[in-house]
């Protein structure tokens, strides 16, 4: 059965097709996924959400040309936004915190350290969004390659590239701002 078919099927309730057509693109979208993931338990959890995001709003897809497996990757995508938006910030024990804080700090020592760090967040300020984006999501938050491929809808090598001229981009900006 065509693709076209099946969709018209499943659209219509068939148990059939619908299985059909989750059997079929259940390989890419999980690939898509577990790219951005690098991780098998949560890549099948976040697959099968795809899914059922998919069936459920099955009614209003309409071909216009783009094929299910696109339309599906969408969802994908969509559904990593959401999840790395949610993302609960990196949390620290309390019975560790003590460890993250010098005892020998004091408000002298937090003042000169902000004040060093500021030619930094100025120039890290005067970089395009999709600039800092790339620093955030690769330095800063220490996300794979295929992770953040996916968050911004490009190639891993496209993100690789991104990140190289967003660092010579910071690094001119610095240069530029020590010499004035």
């Amino acid at each position: 059965m065509s693709e076209d078919d099946l969709l018209k099927s499943a659209q219509r309730g068939d148990p059939v097709a619908l299985e059909e057509l989750c059997r079929r693109e259940w390989k890419p979208v999980y690939a898509l996924v577990y790219r951005a993931v690098q991780n098998r338990v949560e890549a099948q959890d976040l697959t099968q959400e795809v899914f059922l995001r998919a069936l459920k709003s099955l009614d209003r897809y309409r071909d216009t040309g783009t094929p299910f497996r696109a339309f599906l990757a969408t969802v994908a995508r969509n559904l990593l936004r959401d999840r790395w938006r949610r993302k609960t910030p990196y949390l620290v024990d309390l019975e560790k915190a003590h460890e993250l804080v010098s005892p020998t700090d004091g408000p002298e020592e937090w003042a000169l350290a902000e004040s060093s760090l500021a030619p930094l967040r100025q120039a890290f300020g005067a970089l395009p969004s999709e600039y800092q984006t790339v620093i955030r999501l690769r330095i800063l938050e220490a996300r794979a390659v295929g992770e953040v491929a996916t968050l911004m809808g490009r190639t891993p090598g496209a993100i690789r590239q991104l990140q190289r001229r967003a660092i010579v981009s910071l690094r001119n900006t610095l240069h530029e701002g020590s010499r004035a």
